[in-house]
């Protein structure tokens, strides 16, 4: 019987979470109007990431499969949903 460690949960990624990072980056980059504090960006994530399809993976080396479930133009426009929400509603007042 193999000795199964919960402890090696720090091995499971969520792939479209850092996806989703990368993407924000350059969304912030190229708009101005979205707000970059600390509670507005989570929001933001966080907003999205419930909204995809989480992919977990042990590594985060090949994304390929990632990229099939859910478009880098598909998490676009769920950042930019997000945003939208976030600016009606922000948490940093």
């Amino acid at each position: 019987m193999p000795i199964i460690n919960i402890y090696d949960y720090d091995k499971i990624h969520n792939i479209n979470e850092k996806r989703v990072w990368e993407i924000l980056i350059q969304l912030i980059e190229n708009d101005e109007s979205i707000c970059t504090c600390r509670d507005c960006i989570l929001d933001l994530v966080a907003i999205t990431l419930n909204n995809i399809p989480p992919h977990y993976q042990v590594n985060e080396e090949d994304f390929s499969e990632a990229y099939r479930k859910v478009s880098d133009e598909a998490i676009l426009m769920q950042l930019i949903n997000a945003a939208e929400i976030v600016k009606k509603n922000p948490h940093h007042l």
